[in-house]
Order: structure tokens, then C-alpha cells, then sequence
């Protein structure tokens, strides 16, 4: 299958991407449709299913938009399905160490380099797309969160790992892993990202960061070396427009002086 996002990696190409959590194939679908890069099906903070992660792959299928499951450990059973499904990669949280994510780069690989196992299934058009194994490797986009005061630490070995393609910012969990709790412009955390962006520039890596309110701006970011944007997600995008819409509605009663 098409992978968008590993497209863009290689290219040096600018990439954006929502996360989304209400396992809802249709809402899969409308990020795609908009143009959405990529999408991140978070398996690690919302109740998905193996089915319901079946279906966004699915929805979002025939977009340029490549589907990325997270899920909350470096789990090969977990990270085989999902690619047997035909996740175009998959995003893990809370690596500390290079041989970590060396871990988590064997389990996206098939033998020699690694240890998935072949099964034929929906990532390979169920055993008919014969130049999915083992006539190609497939193109996959192995990504991690850098969320914990280890990884920034030993961040210079972690981007050493062949086979990592990417990886995001995790501000808020590394606010609260350097002692400010989501004070995300906090200069700890603000210097602990430069150092990563400075590192994944040396490493000849794209970097990639979060986007939330009081964030740099993304020309600035970019300037810094990010590439690989996610920004907003289903949760958070549904409750701003319904809040705007609620707060349009509320400037209105008082200009009119109708009430609810």
C-alpha cells in the first residue's frame, strides 16, 4: 500500500497530522478528506478495539493520508496487528533507551532484521499483493514520543537507530517528567526541545512536534528543524468549534437582549 507519510519523510517534505480518539470511522474519514498528512489512532488514552481500528484503516483508505496506530507499550503482539491490518506505522510512547527502540524497530521488521511474522492479511491485500513481502521491504514509518527526561538525555543514541523514521514531542508528559506539570513553555521543557531538534539535525532526521495554545509558531519550529506536525485531533477540534459556536451565540442574546 501507499504510504503518504513515509513519502514525505524521505522527501523532506513538510507533514501534518490529528490525533483522534472516538474510534469513529467517519471522523477518520473527514480528516483525510480535509488533508490530513497523516492520522494518529491513539490506542494508548482512548478505548479503541482491533475492530474499530480495522474500520478507521479502512475509512481513510484511498486519501493521502497515512494511518499510524499508538498504542501505550512496545508491544510486538500489538504493533504485528496493526500492521497485518494496514497501519502505515505505528507511534509509541515512553522510550527511554536506544536498545528500546531498537526493540520496537525489529518488531516492525520481518526476519532477518527483525521479528514480525508473516500472515497474510488486510496490510497486504490478504496475501494477493505479492510485492508486499518478500519481494520489497514494506514502507512503514517506525515513530516514538519523546515525553521523559531519559530520552532527552540519551537522545543522541536513540536517533542513532536505523530503522527510526521520526518521532514527536510529548509536552506534557515531559513538563510533568521535569518537575513543571504542564507548563509546557516552561524554559526546562522549551530547552529540552531545542536540544532534540539540535540532535534529530544532526542526525539528519526529521523531528517532529506538538501543537497546542502557546506553542512556538510552526515557521519558527520548522526554522528549528521540525518537519512533522500534530496538531489538534477529534476531542479537543469538536469541543473549540462548538464552544466558538456557543460563544457566537451568547454575544448575540446580549447585542439583542433576547435571552435564552
Amino acid at each position: 500500500m501507499k504510504n503518504h507519510l513515509h513519502e514525505l519523510l524521505e522527501g523532506g517534505g513538510l507533514a501534518l497530522g490529528a490525533q483522534l480518539r472516538f474510534g469513529s470511522a467517519p471522523i477518520a474519514e473527514l480528516f483525510a478528506a480535509a488533508g490530513y498528512d497523516f492520522i494518529v489512532i491513539d490506542g494508548e488514552h482512548a478505548p479503541q478495539t482491533p475492530v474499530g481500528i480495522l474500520s478507521q484503516l479502512q475509512a481513510v483508505n484511498g486519501y493521502d493520508c497515512t494511518p499510524i496506530v499508538r498504542f501505550g507499550r512496545n508491544d510486538p503482539d500489538e504493533i504485528r496487528l496493526a500492521l497485518d491490518m494496514g497501519a502505515g506505522g505505528v507511534l509509541i510512547p515512553l522510550l527511554k533507551t536506544a536498545a528500546e527502540v531498537e526493540a520496537l524497530v525489529r518488531a516492525c521488521r520481518y526476519p532477518p532484521e527483525g521479528t514480525r511474522s508473516y500472515g497474510p492479511s488486510r496490510g497486504y491485500r490478504y496475501g494477493f499483493d505479492t510485492d508486499y513481502f518478500p519481494r520489497s521491504t514494506p514502507k512503514l514509518v517506525t515513530m516514538i514520543i519523546i515525553e521523559t527526561a531519559e530520552a532527552v538525555d540519551n537522545i543522541d543514541e536513540i536517533l542513532a537507530v536505523d530503522g527510526l523514521d521520526t518521532f514527536v514531542m510529548g509536552p506534557a508528559d515531559l513538563s510533568i517528567a521535569l518537575g513543571v506539570p504542564m507548563q509546557m513553555q516552561h524554559a526546562r521543557v522549551e530547552a529540552a526541545t531545542e536540544k532534540v531538534l539540535l540532535a534529530a539535525g544532526r542526525a539528519g532526521k526529521p523531528a517532529g512536534v506538538s501543537i497546542y495554545p502557546g506553542a512556538p509558531s510552526m515557521n519558527r519550529l520548522v526554522e528549528q528543524g521540525a518537519r512533522v506536525f500534530l496538531g489538534g485531533g477529534d476531542e479537543w477540534m469538536l469541543h473549540a468549534s462548538c464552544a466558538a459556536m456557543v460563544e457566537a451565540a451568547h454575544q448575540l442574546r446580549e447585542a439583542t437582549g433576547l435571552q435564552r
